[in-house]
């Protein structure tokens, strides 16, 4: 009973060949390092046959993920969920909208953090007047 125990342990551990991914991204424009890397910065791509750098870091203060190093045009990295990057990045333009009975009023703020729907983030108006609210999932 001993030995077939072992056995199961040591058969746990037997490390499987890596496998290459088959889908990077690629930059659609140049990106600074320290950038909060949106969807729209990217466009699905074969990897061939080499295997890009790292280039994104999860930063868990912002709650999104950083280019650890600047990107070009057209270059290549591993491909990332896309919960890691913003729906809203710094500096996006968007509108708060409230509804009271039948009347939305609407004003334009600039994002002041990154956010995915569903998280709350800091805007500010064109007064200076910052405000917490949630990102409701649509940037346009």
């Amino acid at each position: 009973m001993r030995l077939a125990s072992s056995l199961i342990a040591v058969a746990a551990f037997v490390a499987l060949p890596a496998q290459a991914a088959d889908t990077c991204l690629r930059a659609t424009r140049a990106l600074a390092a320290g950038t909060v890397p949106a969807a729209s910065d990217f466009a699905a791509a074969a990897c061939g046959d080499t295997k890009p750098l790292p280039a994104v870091r999860y930063d868990k203060g912002l709650r999104a993920a950083r280019l650890m190093r600047a990107l070009q045009p057209d270059e290549m990295i591993a491909d990332l969920p896309a919960a890691m990057m913003a729906g809203v990045v710094p500096g996006q333009k968007l509108f708060v909208q409230v509804h009271v009975g039948p009347v939305v009023v609407q004003r334009e703020v600039e994002a002041l953090q990154p956010a995915n729907p569903g998280q709350k983030l800091f805007v500010r108006a064109a007064d200076g007047t910052v405000m917490s609210v949630r990102y409701g999932g649509d940037a346009g």
